[in-house]
């Protein structure tokens, strides 16, 4: 279905849901809450999501409070002392909310080379501080594509990569 302004777009995804029981719905440039929170109420459905949103990275869209909720959202823990010594953590820390919308995320970082994330698995380690593991595909010059399992990895800025660089 066409969207008439942008400003309606999450109106038009539960119209499409409830009128139309369509299995796979596709929207492009998630942005606002409502959209997230339209997702969220069509992937609860049991109806197939496939979605854009802006964020060069996963810890982008982890910080962003708008769409933070298409990846469970996140939400600050205060732990006892017992629990944060067995953790090995502070007692403050940053859980995930709820399961994501997203089974999957995909980060295109160029044309030709990805990052697929399992969401809920990516965003718990990143949480915890710990480097998820991804699977990294590329094209190369015959265009066949390359598969790769690789680490998350942060650079000296806090960026996230994964262990065969960008390629």
């Amino acid at each position: 279905m066409q969207v008439p302004e942008p400003s309606m777009q999450h109106r038009v995804m539960i119209e499409a849901v409830e009128n139309h029981m369509p299995e796979v719905v596709i929207v492009d440039e998630i942005g606002t809450e409502a959209e997230a929170q339209a997702c969220r109420s069509i992937a609860e459905r049991g109806v197939m999501l496939i979605g854009t949103a802006h964020g060069e990275r996963l810890a982008n869209i982890i910080k962003n409070p708008v769409l933070s909720d298409l990846i469970g959202g996140v939400e600050t823990v205060t732990l006892g002392d017992e629990e944060a010594r067995a953790r090995r953590t502070q007692k403050s820390i940053l859980e995930r909310k709820a399961p994501p919308t997203f089974p999957f995320l995909i980060e295109m970082r160029e044309r030709h080379y990805w990052v697929t994330h399992r969401t809920e698995r990516s965003v718990d380690m990143l949480l915890h501080g710990k480097k998820p593991l991804v699977e990294v595909r590329k094209r190369d010059n015959e265009f066949q594509v390359i598969i790769y399992e690789a680490p998350i990895r942060r650079d000296r800025y806090g960026d996230t990569d994964t262990e065969y660089g960008n390629f």
